[in-house]
């Protein structure tokens, strides 16, 4: 009886704070409408000036008109943005409560959490915004004596009771008082609905765990390392949102980005921050960077894929990838940084008609003592520029030589023509020694920084540079060091990086971000185990920070809330060593482990349909993904290019692996070929099969799956 009172109170609570954000919402619509109004009214009276008298009004008077206008758009805007948070709220206005004593206080604050804070007409907050300080105690503690932090310093007190409420429908359906982070209960009726086209917001689950990470402050760099469907992704969503919230003086969003591993990928995240009342912030990709910093085809990221799962062809790609990304490699770039920044190019004597004009060694001491306060780049730069200017001289002197031979011959305009063209061929031979010792180019670091590399790759180089091609791994390098000695200018305009998917950077990668991005902190995101390049190295998380050159926490999240059991267990029997998926529990569909063929891809992917919302096919390859979408109807076929983001809900998504990173989908058929089991080839399954939320079949050559030797 006691628990229906309270049931009956909560909903009335629920009532009156949807009625308060329709009078919110209300209100701002009538402001917004004045303000919309107040501008066509300023436009039409100064029309009306200008028809009557074309000279009414000054410039002096156009751009107070323009300020005014701009005013009054400001405020409409800034009234349409509430009222969107507002309606947002309608049909779940709160999704959690503590209550707590403040110690040395008597009195009992209700803390009630919602999306955003919500006032009522005597100021009082009714809905706390669930990145307030105080809502820290929701998702980090117990009934019980608890503290927080806040800008104030820490605040101490006792939680006298800690609720979770589950709305359907705008109507609180009902709550549970838990002793627990967040009540089991709650959260598996959440996990175990569908998913969509576009990644949720999860405030309402967010774990201790990922709290921790969200609110994270300090550090220049933070890690955040966790198996698929740890939550990594949402983490880094929830912290954008949460550091716009606690640092609206500095983090606008056009001073964060992110880095997400495709086009796909980032339309998929899309809609996180706007459900979370923030302006969305800008999505990259490592190949947008590195392509507007590198001149030349590069190739990408998933071309190099596919170049390397060619078992007989890839071979030099491997070896390639091994030593480009390697730590060796590395060091051996910092190496030649050094060098370049102290000793510069290759400097050499410059000639003119036999005659020494300017000494290697001064060329040297203009670069290395005169200029040393500039970057290498700009020192070049300077070093040019001194030598244009002494050789002006030796050209006026030239000129008034072939004046004097040439003035029999020609007049006027004619030997001023004559003389130029005589004084720019002599010169010629000079000036082309000073491009090619001065001008340095992308290609020539790289190639210089390669000098001890193996023979086959300093061969693939060079004829690479002559058919003006650049393999991934080797633009990643040539961009790190365009940076690095000053050839390109950073990006100073990001405050905040979010790199999801680091596992696939090499540490180079990473420096590369640390220089190019000089400004900013870091958010990294990844699973070791989803590393599937081949040729790279084991991934080491702990190694990331030092990559920006200073120490970071790790934060590792422990549990997976995508995968129900059964999916779980597949994912563990194909990893290689010890299980890597803590699953939040949930029963679900056994998953399908079958012989493929093109008959029983269709069967699988008819039942997949008629079940789950959303399904995708997973292919090794992007050429086998390619293959099997002309065998099928009504399939959405990634290809890593612009259009990727085009597909629409409820499409059947068809692609190789690489692509679906990050990505979830009610119903996954991951279609394999035979090939050796390598524990990378494990590793790509993995993360292949990890896509699936309810539902998974596996479907691959009878020898593969005979090695895989799974046991559900």
């Amino acid at each position: 009886m006691e628990q229906l009172a309270d049931l009956k109170q909560e909903r009335e609570y629920t009532a009156k704070v949807q009625e308060l954000l329709l009078a919110v919402i209300e209100q701002a619509d009538l402001l917004s409408g004045s303000h919309a109004e107040a501008i066509r009214a300023i436009i039409a009276d100064a029309w009306e000036d200008l028809r009557m008298r074309p000279t009414a009004l000054s410039p002096t008077d156009l751009e107070q008109l323009s300020t005014e206008i701009d005013r009054f758009a400001a405020r409409k805007t800034f009234t349409q943005d509430m009222a969107a948070r507002y309606r947002r709220m309608l049909m779940s206005p709160f999704f959690a409560r503590v209550d707590f004593v403040e110690e040395g206080q008597d009195e009992l604050e209700k803390i009630v959490i919602g999306l955003y804070s919500l006032k009522n007409e005597k100021g009082e907050i009714v809905v706390h915004d669930w990145r307030a300080p105080v809502c820290s105690l929701f998702y980090d503690s117990m009934p019980g004596n608890v503290e927080y932090r806040c800008p104030a310093g820490v605040v101490r007190g006792e939680m006298t009771l800690k609720r979770q409420y589950r709305m359907v429908n705008g109507r609180l359906d009902y709550y549970v008082d838990t002793q627990l982070n967040i009540d089991d209960t709650v959260l598996l009726d959440i996990l175990s609905g569908a998913t969509s086209r576009h990644m949720k917001q999860i405030v309402s689950t967010i774990q201790a765990e990922q709290n921790a990470a969200i609110r994270a402050e300090g550090d220049r760099v933070m890690s955040v390392v966790g198996a698929a469907g740890s939550g990594k992704t949402s983490v880094a969503m929830h912290r954008a949102a949460y550091l716009m919230y606690r640092r609206r003086d500095l983090l606008e969003p056009s001073r964060i980005q992110i880095l997400s591993p495709s086009g796909v990928f980032s339309e998929y995240i899309s809609t996180v921050l706007p459900e979370l009342g923030e302006e969305n912030i800008k999505a990259r990709t490592m190949p947008e960077i590195v392509g507007s910093i590198v001149e030349g085809n590069v190739e990408t990221p998933l071309e190099q894929l596919t170049r390397l799962l060619d078992e007989e062809g890839g071979e030099l790609r491997r070896q390639s990838v091994g030593y480009i990304t390697g730590k060796k490699f590395g060091e051996e770039l910092d190496k030649y940084v050094e060098s370049f920044t102290t000793f510069g190019p290759d400097f050499a004597n410059v000639w003119l008609d036999g005659k020494l004009m300017i000494r290697r060694e001064e060329l040297r001491r203009m670069y290395k003592d005169e200029f040393k306060l500039l970057s290498p780049a700009q020192r070049l730069i300077r070093v040019k520029a001194t030598l244009d200017s002494r050789f002006e001289s030796i050209e006026k002197s030239m000129y008034a030589q072939y004046e004097q031979q040439y003035a029999g011959k020609y007049q006027g305009r004619e030997l001023r023509l004559m003389c130029r063209m005589a004084v720019s061929q002599r010169l010629q031979p000079m000036r082309l020694q000073l491009k090619n010792m001065l001008n340095v180019k992308g290609d020539d670091l790289l190639k210089a920084a390669m000098r001890f590399a193996p023979r086959p790759l300093k061969d693939a180089l060079r004829e690479n540079m002559q058919q003006g091609i650049i393999w991934w791994e080797d633009a990643v390098a040539e961009a790190y060091l365009l940076v690095r000695l000053g050839f390109v200018s950073p990006d100073k305009s990001v405050y905040h990086l979010l790199v999801d998917e680091a596992q696939d950077y090499s540490e180079t990668a990473l420096k590369l971000l640390a220089a190019y991005f000089p400004m900013a902190r870091a958010t990294l995101l990844g699973d070791p185990m989803q590393r599937t390049c081949p040729g790279m190295d084991k991934c080491d998380p702990s190694r990331w920070n030092g990559c920006f050159g200073v120490e970071g926490k790790v934060y590792e999240l422990t549990r997976c809330y995508r995968s129900s059991l059964p999916i779980a267990r597949l994912c563990n029997a194909i990893l290689p060593g010890r299980d890597r998926l803590l699953p939040f529990g949930r029963e679900g569909e056994m998953p399908t482990v079958a012989t493929f063929s093109h008959a029983r891809l269709k069967e699988e992917l008819e039942k997949m349909r008629k079940n789950h919302k959303s399904v995708a096919v997973i292919t090794r390859t992007p050429a086998e993904a390619a293959a099997l979408a002309d065998h099928l109807e009504n399939v959405f076929l990634l290809d890593g290019s612009p259009e990727d983001a085009n597909y629409e809900a409820g499409d059947t998504l068809i692609g190789c692996y690489h692509l679906m990173k990050g990505m979830e989908f009610d119903g996954v058929i991951a279609v394999w070929p035979e090939c050796a089991l390598t524990d990378d080839e494990r590793r790509r399954l993995y993360t292949s099969c990890s896509r699936a939320l309810h539902a998974v079949t596996l479907l691959a050559g009878e020898k593969l799956i005979a090695e895989l030797g799974l046991v559900l």
